[in-house]
């Protein structure tokens, strides 16, 4: 089994850049007890330990979550699809919840954006010419690994690409989080692309990734 790069709380230099697709993002909102017992519900409880990491990094500036316009729509799609598919949530208040916190973390207050120390929590990431671009490079190169992607997630390897090399952050320290088994282990066939990371798989655990 390869060796699972870890991830430091305080990194030596700079700080942790999380680049999170639409289900994992979605699954921060969906309460524990909404899910059904068993895989599902450990699945949702894998990534709520993820987020616990995550945010106590942003919280302490040590961190910062992006995501692409695209996941964030899909992200609604997956709460809605929570309760008019799947059931796991019992009533539309139950889903307007969900979708409520959504909104407040994915937005961030006017006297924030204006202050003069900002402290800017999530970043949208649009789907420029440079990752429309990069697409379709990304999509051969994983066909030739033989990593069967969806458009998100090639959308979310080309923006990840896209910061190393528009706005200079370190490989080392981005890092993809996602639920799609085959956008992880594609990721470890790519050189250029940082790590992708998995919370429900056993060995992409919080307190396995996390030192």
């Amino acid at each position: 089994m390869a060796r699972v790069r870890k991830i430091r709380r305080e990194p030596h230099a700079g700080m942790n850049h999380y680049v999170v697709d639409a289900n994992f993002l979605a699954n921060r909102f969906i309460p524990v007890v909404a899910a059904p017992a068993g895989l599902q519900h450990a699945r949702i409880e894998a990534c709520r330990q993820w987020w616990a990491e995550i945010e106590s990094q942003v919280e302490s500036r040590m961190a910062r979550v992006y995501a692409p316009d695209i996941c964030i729509a899909e992200a609604f799609k997956v709460l809605a699809k929570k309760y008019y598919e799947d059931r796991w949530f019992k009533s539309p208040a139950k889903l307007n919840a969900a979708r409520t916190k959504l909104r407040a973390a994915i937005s961030t207050p006017l006297n924030t954006l204006k202050a003069k120390d900002r402290h800017i929590k999530f970043h949208d990431v649009p789907t420029t010419r440079d990752v429309v671009i990069a697409v379709d490079r990304f999509y051969e190169v994983f066909f030739k690994h033989k990593s069967k992607v969806s458009l998100p997630d090639l959308i979310i390897v080309a923006t990840a690409k896209y910061m190393i090399d528009f706005y200079d952050v370190p490989k080392a320290q981005l890092h993809i989080v996602t639920l799609d088994r085959q956008l992880r282990e594609g990721t470890r066939k790519v050189q250029e692309l940082p790590k992708a990371y998995d919370p429900t798989i056993s060995a992409d655990r919080a307190e396995v990734v996390f030192v």
